[in-house]
């Protein structure tokens, strides 16, 4: 079968029309083959499971790139419908919280640990010191740890609202671990983010009008959600950063993250 229409992009991979009711994910010929794999073993376990994921077809190879088709969901991304609708900004924010709470459940899935993620990634950074990477080691053996599933990368654009129901997906970067980890990542991204350069100028203006809004509400629903503080959700933060500094996000974006680790360490 050969893809059909180009139907979204990314920073990783692209998305396709793949017949007539399924998509297909097609990543960069550079992006590590285990990753991919990862991605589509954690998506059918996840979909086995009966959690709002898309329905996993196949992991296939194409013009020497690895793809996953997945089923097409009919609807659009939050991001998108923010974009459309932003005066439905703190709507859009609290069904985010409910539905990151309701994936934060006990599994056994084998997955990696969250911890250990974070550890590889950092310790992978050519950015961060020897001397700064020992003393995130440290930092991260004193926060909590757990076996709730974290998406790892809970954000607008990989939310896919339809008619009746809402999926998440790009579960490449899944997780066990603290569930406020998953909040922090969640955290970072709308405090340290750029704006994707595929993204059209309304979508970037609109992107960083609300996004202040959107976060603030987002939180303040998620804690009212689970009771947890504030400061036990940003003890996360740091570490956060520090591992996306290996991530394919723009260096303008890795140096306020480079930033906020430093900062925190020379205090």
């Amino acid at each position: 079968m050969e893809k059909g229409r180009l139907i979204g992009r990314g920073r990783t991979a692209e998305v396709y029309e793949w017949g007539e009711n399924k998509v297909l994910k097609l990543f960069q010929a550079t992006f590590p083959k285990n990753a991919i794999e990862n991605e589509f073993e954690i998506s059918m376990e996840l979909w086995k499971k009966d959690l709002p994921v898309p329905e996993v077809d196949s992991l296939i190879e194409l013009e020497n790139r690895l793809g996953i088709v997945y089923e097409r969901v009919a609807g659009r991304t939050m991001l998108a419908e923010l974009s459309a609708k932003p005066w439905k900004v703190v709507e859009n924010a609290r069904k985010m919280a409910e539905l990151h709470k309701s994936i934060q459940i006990e599994v056994n899935t084998p997955i990696p640990s969250e911890k250990d993620r974070l550890q590889q990634a950092i310790n992978n950074s050519e950015m961060l010191t020897d001397q700064i990477k020992a003393n995130l080691f440290a930092y991260l053996e004193n926060l909590p740890e757990s076996n709730i599933l974290c998406h790892g990368d809970f954000h607008p654009d990989n939310i896919i609202i339809s008619t009746d129901k809402m999926v998440i997906i790009d579960w490449i970067t899944a997780a066990i671990g603290d569930p406020l980890s998953d909040a922090a990542r969640t955290s970072v991204i709308f405090k340290y983010a750029l704006a994707p350069d595929h993204k059209s100028k309304l979508e970037t203006g609109i992107i960083n009008f609300v996004r202040g809004k959107f976060f603030d509400e987002y939180l303040k629903h998620y804690r009212r959600l689970t009771g947890v503080s504030k400061e036990s959700i940003e003890q996360w933060e740091v570490p956060i950063a520090a591992a996306r500094l290996i991530e394919w996000v723009p260096h303008q974006e890795k140096e306020r993250l480079l930033g906020l680790v430093t900062k925190h360490f020379n205090r």
